[in-house]
């Protein structure tokens, strides 16, 4: 850990709980920006999102102290990001097929290609634009495009 921490500090610009709204836009791009930083320079940085609550206010050097690089506290209670599983009924039903242009970044690699053909398959996706920084030089892109013509989509890469 870093001898001293930098604590940023927003206001309702995280999402903590399903269906809050965010209220600050801003300060949500600064925390992509922080999580960056953080990546490149752990233990520097501590990100918090308080809601401006008395309790939560009075929960933040707690919070602070706790180790956590990223946090969020509402009515006093803090919240931590978790990865937990999804039942895959969860994604059951998703139907795509009249979504318009499903634009996929990272079209053409190796992950990328193997998400457009499970988009085209299972999800009825009928119209992909790839991104990727080489568009159609990229290895593969073109019996990508051939191959998700044959599965009935339209398919168009483009180089970023």
């Amino acid at each position: 850990m870093a001898e001293f921490q930098l604590a940023i500090v927003t206001r309702r610009a995280i999402a903590a709980t399903p269906g809050e709204d965010v209220l600050d836009l801003a300060h949500s791009a600064l925390w992509g920006l922080i999580r960056v930083a953080q990546a490149e320079n752990p233990g520097r940085f501590v990100l918090v999102d308080v809601d401006g609550t008395q309790s939560s206010l009075a929960a933040l050097p707690a919070a602070l102290a706790s180790g956590q690089s990223q946090l969020v506290l509402r009515d006093g209670v803090v919240h931590v990001p978790r990865l937990t599983q999804v039942r895959e009924t969860a994604a059951e039903g998703v139907d795509l097929s009249g979504a318009g242009t499903v634009l996929l970044t990272g079209g053409t690699g190796a992950l990328g290609q193997v998400f457009a053909r499970h988009l085209v398959a299972e999800h009825a996706v009928r119209d992909l634009l790839l991104l990727s920084r080489k568009g159609m030089d990229a290895p593969g892109a073109t019996e990508l495009v051939a191959e998700l013509a044959e599965l009935g989509a339209t398919a168009r890469s483009a180089g970023v």
